[in-house]
């Protein structure tokens, strides 16, 4: 406890700064601000397949992808496939969690470890995911095997970068705190690394859920491995332009759903605790 307060003065004390008026902000318009690009998206969208400036059959307009997705909400192998997508999507990255956090932490935390095997790390993120997809579906076999792997590499670099970045951004005056407490390791983990570095984790693993999305349907298309990505390929080469476009909203409306109910409350807890 005593630990706690000592660090929790710290922090004030570094962050003192002459007060400032800050107006308090609408926060029901602010939650739904975003809605007004987006609608006028789909507002232009519209009127351009209307007016005949775009083919009906190269883009057929939002309303009826919204019916034919709204008919596909109930035709169980439509949402067999979006659930297949998301599920290896969101193992790939829980699996690529489990194994940055505690490399990007030692990292962090010990200058040699950093020094002897970040460079190793940037190496191998600055080449080609996608060539490994090849020999991943010739290993497994083109299943949820060979796109968790592949979600787990691509996931697996925003997330250890931004973790060791929160780790170095903690001020030293916490560990020298931390010595004249005489607290275990466990508890500098416990007390000072793991909540300085949450804000860092909320932000790897939205980059990680943004950028896997892209990879997820690229290897689906690509490896012909079952999910939604699969199915927009099929219907694109069936002449079910309407289905594809559907497969496409819906993977808009879950990552929409998960960025606003899941990172947009993390966010809104870490802007509290800051």
């Amino acid at each position: 406890m005593k630990l706690r307060k000592t660090l929790t003065s710290c922090l004030q004390f570094r962050r003192m700064s002459p007060p400032r008026l800050i107006s308090k902000p609408h926060k029901l318009l602010d939650k739904i601000l975003w809605i007004i690009p987006l609608a006028s998206f789909f507002v232009i969208w519209e009127a351009v397949v209307r007016l005949g400036l775009l083919s009906v059959h190269a883009a057929p307009p939002p309303s009826k992808v919204v019916i034919v997705l709204l008919h596909c909400l109930g035709d169980f192998t439509f949402l067999s496939k979006v659930l297949h997508s998301f599920l290896n999507l969101t193992v790939g990255i829980f699996v690529a969690l489990f194994i940055a956090a505690p490399l990007a932490i030692c990292t962090g935390l010990k200058n040699r470890v950093d020094l002897t095997l970040t460079p190793t790390v940037m190496i191998c993120g600055s080449l080609p995911d996608l060539a490994l997809l090849p020999l991943f579906v010739y290993w497994f076999g083109p299943g949820s095997v060979a796109a968790i792997l592949m979600a787990a590499i691509c996931a697996f670099f925003p997330i250890y970068f931004t973790i060791r970045e929160g780790v170095k951004e903690i001020p030293a005056d916490y560990f020298d705190v931390s010595m004249v407490f005489k607290a275990s390791k466990f508890d500098v983990l416990r007390k000072i690394v793991l909540p300085a570095t949450f804000p860092n984790a909320v932000t790897g693993l939205r980059l990680a859920f943004d950028f896997v999305w892209e990879i997820v349907l690229a290897i689906e298309i690509i490896a012909r491995v079952t999910g939604i990505g699969w199915l927009i390929n099929f219907s694109v080469e069936s002449g079910s332009i309407e289905l594809a476009f559907a497969g496409i909203m819906a993977i808009g409306i879950i990552a929409l759903t998960v960025d606003r109910l899941v990172f947009g409350t993390l966010e809104e807890k870490v802007r509290r605790w800051t």
